[in-house]
């Protein structure tokens, strides 16, 4: 599985969820699941901020719903450009679960890229 997660841009999976006892639903699940992004920009100079790239975070997103919470009708995921690797940040990944538009929050735990993914609401 990690080398699933590496393909992905994620590094390692520092916390798992619980399978549900009903394929495609996401309870009872763990309130969040912690990853490791290895996929940010990098700042051209001392004075820039890293940032995440949105398009790997997504992707990040949508296999941490799919293989941790276990929710089998996940589509796609948007999640904002820019977003600093700043510990305590966080922002919010829109998920398409079973057809409907989903808040997902991310929260950054660390300045090397781990951030935290919530069950969606």
């Amino acid at each position: 599985m990690l080398a699933k997660l590496a393909s992905l841009g994620v590094m390692s999976l520092l916390a798992t969820g619980c399978a549900s006892p009903t394929p495609g639903t996401p309870f009872p699940a763990p309130g969040t699941v912690t990853v490791m992004s290895a996929v940010t920009a990098t700042p051209t100079a001392p004075s820039q901020r890293r940032v995440f790239v949105a398009d790997a975070v997504e992707r990040g997103v949508v296999k941490i719903l799919r293989d941790e919470y276990k929710i089998t009708n996940i589509g796609q995921a948007t999640c904002p450009e820019g977003q600093a690797v700043e510990p305590g940040t966080t922002f919010i990944c829109i998920v398409d679960v079973g057809g409907a538009d989903k808040s997902v929050k991310v929260t950054v735990r660390s300045a090397d890229g781990e951030y935290e993914v919530d069950q969606p609401r």
